[in-house]
């Protein structure tokens, strides 16, 4: 199984201008397994997934009622820990019921409470991760143990959005310096290394990943870009 034991190392690429990123114990790698509740094929491609090496996993399901996702999450978890175990990651998107249940990290997201409400609720040593399209809404998830900056490059799943580009994540991440930055939205293997270059920690990924007529290929070949980038 591919692993990605390289992602507490500091690194400066080349590139105008360099951005430093800071030692991280965090994977490089966040698979988030949209609609698992809802559709159990996509919860059979996040097991693949995490077999090939995607070995951080976030739960999320919008549509799913508490009790559904409820079920499904406690179901997918144990599919997971079989699948890789002492190994697999787990963080839940907004749901801070279903994180105490799961002993997982948390994803405060749009729907779910603040940084602080979360660390308050699943202590000092939780993950703690938010969402942030701008340095505003970093500042307002101060605390976090890294964001999600998004979209970086234009998404069929919100076509409305252009991306951001990577001269705007590059000064994003030069706003929180200390924190990991992971790049969402239209991030192919192809653009892992400018990604990282901008100063990502690492990246985010759903459909190249869940949608890939492979799923545990296409986790390697992210796997390999990020282990190359």
């Amino acid at each position: 199984m591919d692993d990605e034991s390289q992602a507490g190392e500091p690194s400066v690429h080349a590139g105008e201008p360099s951005v430093v990123r800071r030692p991280s114990s965090l994977l490089r790698l966040a698979l988030i397994a949209d609609g698992f509740a809802s559709d159990p094929a996509t919860a059979d491609r996040t097991v693949a997934a995490a077999r090939a090496g995607a070995l951080w996993v976030h739960l999320r399901d919008h549509e799913a009622g508490d009790d559904a996702f409820a079920d499904a999450a406690r179901a997918l978890a144990d599919r997971l820990r079989a699948a890789a175990p002492s190994r697999v990651r787990l963080s839940v998107n907004s749901r801070l019921n279903e994180a105490e249940a799961l002993s997982a990290g948390l994803h405060t997201g749009r729907h779910g409470p603040s940084v602080d409400a979360a660390r308050r609720a699943l202590g000092p040593d939780a993950l703690v991760g938010a969402s942030a399209h701008d340095a505003g809404e970093a500042r307002a998830a101060a605390g976090a143990d890294y964001y999600f900056f998004s979209p970086v490059f234009p998404t069929a799943s919100k076509p409305d959005h252009p991306g951001a580009g990577l001269d705007t994540l590059r000064r994003f991440c030069r706003t929180v310096p200390e924190t990991p930055i992971f790049a969402l939205g239209g991030v192919t293997p192809e653009r892992v290394a400018p990604c990282r270059a901008a100063g990502a920690h690492g990246v985010a990924v759903r459909s190249g990943i869940l949608y890939a007529d492979d799923p545990p290929h296409a986790t390697r070949q992210y796997l390999h870009a990020l282990r190359r980038a």
